[in-house]
């Protein structure tokens, strides 16, 4: 309900009785109009009231002031007139007094949007608004772009150096398009934050150039920085959204904040995953090594033993189980049998992993038809095919491809 829209239209109505000559049909007048207050004051107390007493709520007092129209209301007391019988004038004081719980409520939402806040509330605020970004379409979006730089700019694994420049492109963006200009304005001396972020390496002619780290420092009062990434912090973001939603542009600079980081948590998602390839080859002993070789050779073996292998294969005869497990182990103790290795540490990447060398040995004329019709008679992981097919197109933009089309033509 648009109450500021159906207030208006009632006060209207209080005016037209106020001045209206008496006539038998006053009396039922003054009935519906008790009516349409009473309506009007259970949908505030059930839609407004009860949510802002338990909720920090962004958009209730949106273009609307609650407490002008409380004193609006009062002004529309009917005064008693001497004109009017008994039983219009027990109408009129219902009236009034009807007015006055209407009063009352609206003060009441006042008083429950200024109240102090508790951090949960802050925290459901915030958990609200990023389910409403990311069911969007914006999302989605952001979220192809971003594996089309990973798979078309990085061959499918960025490096520290790849993510980190993703990464400050995005906060430059999210900069320029004055999501923290509020915040931004009110810092004199912005504290720094050595080792997270390097601005300096901006060229000098940037508009940014001077205060991209007065507007970091802004962000960092609403993200934490820890282990290398920066982290959303829920309650202070939640408080933050709150505290400027009269702002101008503010729904579009939650909306900005939200995809933005969206994208940052992109990038650093992968850092993770490097970070965590590059533990585990630093801790890992010699004969935890040689497991490491073992289990994708045991994989991939297995893989292309599997009966889709000679429904699809080129030449049955030549492209049998002995040379796809001659194929294997030639790989594994070539240049890239150390980079397989630690890829196949990371969980998540088995599976591309997979699907990028049957892509290659498709690409090599090892395999016969398209990706599509490949992917349709793998069973890895129940996976959908279309995402098989993609990860198969992969194959051919990783380093190894080139040793792979050697090895067939041999």
């Amino acid at each position: 309900m648009d109450f500021k829209v159906n207030l208006t239209k009632l006060f209207a109505k209080v005016e037209a009785v106020r001045y209206e000559e008496l006539t038998a049909g006053t009396r039922f007048r003054l009935m519906g109009l008790l009516a349409d207050i009473v309506e009007v004051t259970q949908a505030l107390q059930h839609e407004v009231l009860e949510t802002v007493s338990r909720e920090a709520v962004l958009d209730a007092d949106l273009d609307t002031d609650y407490l002008a129209l409380g004193e609006e209301v009062l002004a529309c007391e009917l005064h008693e007139r001497t004109d009017a019988d008994e039983s219009v004038c027990e109408q009129m004081r219902l009236v009034n007094e009807a007015l006055g719980v209407l009063n009352g409520v609206l003060l009441q939402i006042t008083e429950q949007l200024e109240r102090h806040h508790k951090e949960e509330e802050f925290e459901r605020l915030y958990e609200a608004e990023k389910r409403r970004y990311m069911s969007s379409g914006t999302a989605h979006r952001a979220r192809k772009t971003f594996e089309e730089w990973r798979d078309g700019a990085c061959n499918g694994y960025p490096q520290r150096e790849d993510i980190e420049d993703y990464r400050l492109e995005k906060l430059l963006k999210m900069f320029g398009k004055g999501v923290l200009a509020s915040r931004v304005e009110h810092i004199q001396r912005a504290k720094r934050y050595p080792g997270e972020v390097d601005f300096d390496q901006l060229d000098d002619d940037h508009p940014l150039k001077k205060t991209a780290h007065k507007h970091y420092a802004a962000l960092r009062q609403i993200v934490d920085f820890t282990d290398g990434c920066l982290v959303v912090a829920p309650i202070r973001v939640g408080r933050y959204f709150y505290m400027c939603r009269h702002e101008e542009n503010a729904k579009a600079n939650r909306t900005r904040f939200l995809e933005y980081m969206h994208k940052v948590e992109l990038a650093q998602e992968e850092l993770r995953k490097l970070q965590q390839v590059q533990e585990v080859a630093r801790n890992t002993a010699d004969g935890a090594e040689q497991l490491n070789f073992f289990a994708p050779s045991k994989h991939l073996k297995v893989l292309l033993a599997d009966e889709w292998f000679s429904l699809l294969t080129t030449n049955e005869g030549r492209y049998n189980q002995e040379w796809t497990d001659g194929l294997v182990e030639a790989l594994m103790h070539s240049e890239w049998g150390e980079l397989i290795a630690r890829e196949w540490t990371v969980k998540e990447k088995r599976l591309t992993l997979k699907c990028m060398i049957v892509g290659v040995l498709k690409d090599a004329g090892v395999l016969k038809g398209s990706y599509n019709q490949i992917a349709k008679l793998l069973d890895l992981d129940s996976e959908n095919p279309a995402t098989l097919a993609k990860y198969l197109g992969m194959g051919k933009k990783q380093g190894y491809a080139e040793w792979i089309l050697d090895y067939a033509k041999k």
